[in-house]
């Protein structure tokens, strides 16, 4: 998985930020903003309280956000049990509406020094990707959200599955994930896509079809159960992807978002994805 993409816009996070590249979204940018605020200030219960109860997070492997031992704060911001958050900085953020939801799209920086025993202090800048979803129904809650640091999948024999409790019967958005080419062709005209690796980063859809073009010959599936819902005008898919590579035994293991809309002829358009390295 691989293409070329420059992210040209710097805007630092100082109690808020502009968005990039789309019409904003104040929905979307009071929620991110406080799961923000809620990492940079250590307040688990906060980000918690920013999820949905039966909300399924990737950070990068599925995790419920409403579980005790989630520990949404370490994942999401790549910290150690030793390391200690020094700030966070949104590089871009897409975000789009309609009645019923707003999702987002963004990268973020992470600066953190770790403090491992015996050691010198270790300053440490990461990236990572974001898609979530929050809906109406939800009472403007996220009900599915990706958490990503750039990082290619390695080959595994273990894959990262849902719990039972958090899969639902598959449905039109879950087969996506695993077939490039159908998730090409069900690509809105805004739609932002996610891969794993450092320029796989889409954020409108003419890029995004040339993204996905690049991985037209890449094997794919979706094995197992995944967590499919829709409501108002919206829907997504959590699930998980095995990517099958030459001279491999074993699959390299994904977990993948789709968020979709409905068409006016019944069908789905896929307005955001994000594949993450598990």
């Amino acid at each position: 998985m691989s293409i070329r993409t420059t992210v040209v816009v710097l805007f630092a996070l100082c109690g808020g930020w502009r968005v990039a590249n789309a019409a904003p979204a104040p929905k979307a940018n009071t929620i991110f903003d406080a799961q923000l605020a809620a990492i940079k200030a250590n307040d688990e219960a906060a980000l918690a309280g920013t999820f949905s109860k039966d909300a399924v997070v990737l950070v990068p492997d599925p995790r419920s956000a409403q579980a005790e031992n989630t520990g949404l704060r370490w994942a999401i911001a790549r910290l150690s049990p030793h390391g200690s958050l020094r700030g966070i900085t949104v590089t871009k953020i897409v975000t789009s509406a309609n009645a019923s939801a707003v999702w987002w799209s963004a990268e973020c920086t992470i600066k953190a020094m770790e403090y491992e025993p015996q050691e010198k202090p270790a300053a440490t800048t990461t990236t990572i990707r974001v898609t979530e979803l929050a809906t109406a129904e939800a009472g403007w809650k996220v009900v599915a959200a990706a958490f990503a640091e750039l990082q290619t999948p390695m080959a595994s024999s273990v894959a990262r599955t849902l719990d039972d409790p958090s899969t639902t019967p598959a449905g039109p958005l879950t087969p996506l994930a695993g077939d490039v080419a159908q998730l090409d062709a069900h690509l809105a005209s805004s739609a932002v896509v996610f891969g794993t690796d450092k320029g796989e980063a889409a954020y409108d859809a003419a890029a995004a079809h040339k993204l996905l073009k690049g991985w037209m010959k890449l094997k794919f599936s979706v094995p197992g159960k995944s967590r499919e819902l829709h409501g108002k005008d919206w829907g997504f898919a959590i699930a998980n992807v095995d990517w099958e590579q030459p001279n491999k035994k074993m699959p390299s293991r994904m977990s993948a978002l789709v968020i979709g809309t409905p068409t006016a002829s019944g069908g789905w358009q896929v307005v955001a994805v994000q594949y993450t390295a598990n």
